[in-house]
């Protein structure tokens, strides 16, 4: 990571990684599901909470 940062401007994240945070209320009916470097899946109750990380690749303008 000190390579990276010292290598000049930093874009987007070197090294990926997603996190799914839980109020400590909640966190009784909580279940993780999955969860890998770039994917957390929990069910909450009767819900599923998904965070993936998707990194930007291509030549499309930010703004598109």
């Amino acid at each position: 990571m000190n390579q990276q940062v010292g290598s000049g401007i930093l874009r987007s994240r070197p090294y990926g990684g997603v996190a799914i945070l839980i109020h400590k209320k909640l966190r009784s009916v909580t279940e993780t599901i999955h969860c890998e470097e770039r994917f957390c899946i929990a069910r909450v109750t009767n819900y599923f909470v998904v965070n993936v990380y998707l990194p930007r690749i291509g030549i499309l303008p930010i703004g598109f």
